[in-house]
């Protein structure tokens, strides 16, 4: 309990402070790359690299059609689904390669379902509101994950790598309510009049 009061008495600038630009501009090459490949398998219908974002909208359809279109659990659902894929992402760092690899199928996934709701102007899908919290939490979310790898490498871009408390702290304290947020922004685009054709 001591432990996570700590996280959350932390200053800010313990959160934000150790990201390194380093591990940014390789999360964002990563995520940006995946993402160009989603849109890519999308277009040819590369069926298993777009099997499991064609699943996750297929279920999200579903749930939308069987269930009131409540906002609230809306919210929750499309959270709990953001959150876990960072959650693996950031769990994964003590597995390097399984990180750079979760990062890029995150990428890869975004951009088949960004292909899926946009088509051929899949970039229009980075135009809604609740994209503007998501992808910069998913990269620093992906540079924390890419910079405890490297502690676990021995590279020591920041020696409180070499503890985790700051990727859980960072979890707990940036991802989880930023992408609250955003999964409000996209429950109320979808539940609202001319939110879903």
């Amino acid at each position: 309990m001591s432990t996570v009061l700590w996280w959350f008495a932390r200053p800010w600038s313990f959160i934000w402070g150790p990201l390194a630009w380093e591990a940014l501009g390789a999360a964002v090459i990563l995520f940006f790359g995946g993402l160009w490949l989603g849109i890519v398998a999308e277009k040819k219908e590369v069926a298993w690299a777009t099997a499991w974002g064609h699943w996750l909208l297929g279920k999200l359809e579903q749930w939308l059609e069987e269930r009131p279109r409540g906002l609230v659990y809306l919210t929750l659902m499309i959270t709990l689904i953001n959150a876990t894929t960072i959650l693996l992402v950031i769990a994964a760092a003590w597995a390097p390669p399984l990180s750079v690899i979760l990062i890029i199928l995150t990428g890869l996934n975004t951009g088949v379902m960004a292909r899926r709701a946009g088509g051929e102007r899949a970039w229009i899908a980075f135009l809604m509101p609740h994209s503007w919290i998501e992808l910069p939490i998913i990269i620093a979310s992906s540079a924390v994950a890419l910079q405890a790898s490297a502690a676990t490498l021995g590279f020591d871009w920041f020696d409180i790598l070499a503890d985790t408390v700051w990727a859980r702290a960072f979890f707990l304290r940036a991802t989880v309510p930023l992408l609250l947020g955003a999964a409000m922004l996209e429950s109320i685009i979808m539940v609202f009049p001319g939110g879903r054709e």
